[in-house]
């Protein structure tokens, strides 16, 4: 697992920022910016998301990132075009990324939509999904690279019990789970260690938010926010994965951020670096009474 111990009983997390945050509604932030910027503020990895034709040129510079910043890539974030079959020009491609793929060896996949018109959730779509990732699979196998299930608010992998019932069926040691805690909170946001619990056995990656319910977040349900801004008790998530015995690197999600683009995800190092201090000090202050 990619973390420091620093005693026993003591855990030091390697975390990374999501490049969600370095888009906004005047342009994007090259990939040179955010590392450099990320790296300054102290974090240890970065990420792409494959959005744009751009992302797609970044990939060729990954393999330099540890040289050239002294970070990690902590994953790719794709988005596979299922609806249109497993032979769309797009899962294609993604296929052809995966073989290409250097200084990565996580990708991260959110399924939008497995078949049309089915909701999201729905096991209608489970022999498509399954199909596509039996196919990426043996080229993560033969490349030594993890396919980590991303559930996503309004997508066809929406839930955690998703990506847990997909693990199962296909039972490969390249596929895992990314617990997503704004999406786990947006959609359900209940019964926290059960959730965790469920994915525990293919939980290879974390990404965190700060998060309130507000009508004027994200799909209409609740907001995406630095990590010392919200009523998602993060605290209590951390608790619960130290719990668990999870070591894997942390990530924030930063999506719509806006502003000061360097100064959250500042703020958001600090107030994690803090909570992991506290939980590290004080065990006992994040087990809560029902």
């Amino acid at each position: 697992m990619p973390v420091s111990t620093l005693f026993p009983g003591q855990l030091r997390h390697q975390v990374y920022n999501m490049d969600a945050c370095f888009y906004n509604t005047l342009g994007i932030y090259s990939f040179e910016a955010q590392c450099e910027m990320l790296a300054e503020i102290g974090f240890d990895a970065t990420y792409l998301s494959l959005w744009t034709p751009q992302a797609f040129q970044d990939l060729d510079k990954l393999r330099h990132t540890r040289e050239r910043y002294g970070l990690d890539v902590a994953a790719i974030y794709v988005v596979p075009d299922l609806a249109q079959g497993i032979n769309h020009p797009k899962n294609l491609m993604l296929l052809d990324m995966i073989e290409r793929l250097e200084g990565c060896t996580t990708v991260e996949i959110a399924i939008q939509a497995a078949l049309p018109g089915i909701r999201p959730s729905d096991p209608a779509g489970d022999d498509r999904a399954v199909e596509w990732l039996m196919a990426a699979l043996k080229v993560a196998e033969r490349r030594g690279i993890d396919l980590l299930l991303y559930s996503h608010l309004s997508f066809w992998v929406e839930r955690h019990e998703d990506a847990v019932r997909l693990c199962k069926r296909i039972g490969h040691p390249n596929l895992g789970i990314v617990f997503c805690g704004y999406h786990w909170y947006a959609r359900d946001g209940a019964d926290l260690a059960r959730a965790l619990a469920s994915v525990g056995p293919w939980l290879k990656q974390v990404n965190l938010s700060g998060s309130r319910r507000d009508p004027n977040g994200f799909a209409g349900v609740a907001t995406i926010e630095p990590l010392d801004e919200g009523e998602l008790d993060n605290f209590q998530l951390l608790g619960e994965l130290r719990r668990m015995g999870y070591a894997g690197r942390i990530g924030f999600e930063g999506w719509d951020w806006g502003g000061d683009i360097y100064g959250k995800p500042d703020r958001s190092l600090r107030a994690y670096r803090g909570m992991e201090a506290r939980l590290n000090a004080n065990p006992d202050w994040a087990v809560l009474r029902a």
